[in-house]
C-alpha cells in the first residue's frame, strides 16, 4: 500500500509539473510585451524564455551595487576561502568567478562545520562597455570593481526644441 501511495504521489507531481510548464509557456507567449512589439526576433525570445527553465545557483551569495554614476561593485561573501582558492576571469563579455577550497580534507577537530566551503562557479554576462578593472579579497568578501565606459555616440543627448 505504501508503494502504491508513492507511485500515485509521483504521478501527481509529474502531472502538476507538466501543467505548470504549459501554464508558464502560455503565459510567456500571451503576455510577453516584447513579442507583441517586434518582428523577426522570435528565436531570440524563445532562447531567453528557455533560460528560465534552468536552476539559478544561489551559492555563494552576492550583491551588486552602483558606487558612482559609471562605477559598479560586485561583492561576494566567501567565508572560509582564501585568495589562492579564488579565480576571477573575464572572457568574451562574461565574468566568471570560481572557487575551490584547498582545506576541505582538513577537519581540524570540528564538532560541527556550518560554514560552506564547497566549490562554486558563478557567471555574469557583461554589456559591451562594462570593464572589470580590479578584484580584492578581504575579511571573507570578494569585491570586484567595474566601470561603464560608454562612448560619446552611445550616450543620451538632449535635443533643444525650437
Amino acid at each position: 500500500m505504501v508503494s502504491h501511495f508513492n507511485n500515485s504521489l509521483n504521478k501527481r507531481r509529474i502531472i502538476m509539473t507538466n501543467d505548470l510548464t504549459t501554464l508558464n509557456e502560455n503565459w510567456i507567449t500571451a503576455f510577453d510585451p516584447f513579442r507583441n512589439q517586434t518582428l523577426g526576433f522570435d528565436n531570440v525570445f524563445d532562447q531567453l524564455s528557455s533560460l528560465s527553465h534552468f536552476e539559478i545557483p544561489n551559492y555563494p551569495p552576492y550583491n551588486i551595487k552602483k558606487v558612482k554614476d559609471n562605477k559598479y561593485q560586485l561583492e561576494m561573501a566567501l567565508a572560509g576561502f582564501s585568495k589562492v582558492d579564488l579565480d576571477v576571469e573575464v572572457k568574451d563579455n562574461t565574468l566568471t568567478i570560481s572557487g575551490n577550497s584547498a582545506d576541505k580534507d582538513n577537519d581540524d577537530g570540528f564538532v560541527y562545520k556550518g560554514i560552506a566551503q564547497r566549490a562554486f562557479k558563478r557567471q555574469w554576462t557583461l554589456i559591451d562597455y562594462l570593464k572589470v578593472f580590479n578584484a580584492k579579497f578581504k575579511d571573507g568578501v570578494l569585491v570586484v570593481d567595474m566601470e561603464l565606459n560608454l562612448p560619446e555616440t552611445k550616450k543620451s543627448k538632449k535635443i533643444k526644441v525650437q
